[in-house]
């Protein structure tokens, strides 16, 4: 028996394909992939910081100083202000000697005195007991006695001496100081180191060491003053 195939035919369907009136760039495309993105996975949840900040690590100062070492030489040079020391207080005690002779007066008042950067010597009326007249008459004496402005002339020498040679740091504690001919008569009365002291401590006990008066009234080393120090001198980087 034959076969027959009926063929069978599918009417289009009227409905079209409407045109978009937005061309399809890659923008669009960008800002779509986007929005499907956020609709996928939600959205981060910030939540505010209520802790303190964490402190800043402190910061230390540093400086770098160049510092004296005390030079070898010390214990000789502190045996010459020694011996400089010894024959300052004879020559001191002989002119108050003489003086309790010639000027009773002026020997019952206590007075001091140094040695300026020229040499010659000046009274300090430290216990403001002299008059003007005193003064005068007191300064005329002390430079009429050459044994004494040479035994002044020699421990101010000594001193200077010992306080360049002792450690900036350390050592007798005298070397942080700048002792020279210029400031000696601003920072040592040479009388106050021989008054008689009492048992009880004062100012005049104090006053009786050369290393209390330059701390007292000494000039303090400085960076500046240090490096500078002649060629040759012992120096030494310290970190302060």
């Amino acid at each position: 028996m034959p076969l027959s195939i009926n063929s069978v035919f599918i009417r289009p369907s009227t409905a079209q394909l409407s045109q978009t009136s937005q061309p399809l760039t890659t923008k669009s495309l960008s800002e779509n992939l986007l929005k499907t993105t956020v609709n996928i996975n939600p959205a981060a949840i910030y939540h505010p910081n209520n802790d303190p900040p964490a402190p800043s690590p402190e910061t230390e100062s540093i400086e770098s100083m160049i510092a004296r070492t005390q030079s070898p030489d010390y214990p000789q040079i502190a045996e010459g202000h020694k011996s400089a020391h010894q024959s300052l207080k004879l020559s001191f005690e002989e002119f108050q000697s003489a003086l309790a002779h010639s000027d009773p007066d002026l020997a019952d008042k206590k007075f001091g005195f140094t040695i300026e950067a020229d040499g010659s010597l000046k009274v300090l009326d430290s216990s403001r007991q002299l008059s003007a007249s005193d003064m005068d008459r007191l300064n005329e004496l002390l430079n009429a006695s050459s044994e004494l402005k040479s035994a002044a002339s020699s421990y101010r020498d000594a001193s200077i001496a010992l306080v360049a040679a002792d450690a900036t740091w350390g050592g007798n504690f005298t070397g942080g100081y700048i002792l020279n001919k210029d400031n000696f008569a601003n920072t040592i009365d040479l009388g106050a180191l021989f008054l008689k002291k009492g048992t009880t401590p004062n100012a005049d006990t104090l006053n009786g060491f050369f290393s209390s008066q330059l701390w007292s009234k000494g000039a303090r080393m400085t960076h500046e003053t240090v490096t500078q120090m002649p060629v040759g001198a012992n120096k030494v980087d310290v970190t302060v």
